[in-house]
């Protein structure tokens, strides 16, 4: 699975990751796949809990207390940034664990495609 990533949203600047364990506990939460999930943020069809489960459990992923995790999501919500501006920040952390090109983390043993093979003679 990728690193934890930096980013930028309306809580300040925080490290988030999604792992398997976090993808599932997404799943559970919003009772849809995680690609479901971030299908309903883009098209403003979501539940509250597509919006506010992959900000908290990035952030744990992340490395944050799952209780210091829940403050900054509650404050945001409360103070900052309405559910709907959330969705955003949301389905940017869904894209960036679910969707990328793998070219950092080529698989063990693998040659990247192109790559110049030797010759068998």
């Amino acid at each position: 699975m990728r690193h934890a990533e930096e980013m930028v949203w309306p809580g300040g600047e925080n490290s988030f990751r999604l792992g398997i364990g976090e993808l599932r506990a997404i799943e559970q939460r919003c009772d849809a796949g995680c690609f479901v999930v971030m299908m309903r943020l883009l098209s403003s069809q979501c539940k509250i809990d597509d919006v506010l489960a992959p900000i908290r459990l990035g952030l744990i992923g992340g490395g944050m207390a799952e209780k210091d995790a829940q403050r900054i999501v509650d404050g945001v919500l409360a103070e900052t940034a309405s559910p709907y501006t959330l969705t955003v920040t949301a389905a940017e952390i869904l894209r960036r664990f679910l969707m990328w090109d793998g070219e950092d983390q080529p698989a063990s043993g693998e040659q990247k495609a192109g790559a110049a093979t030797a010759d068998p003679r």
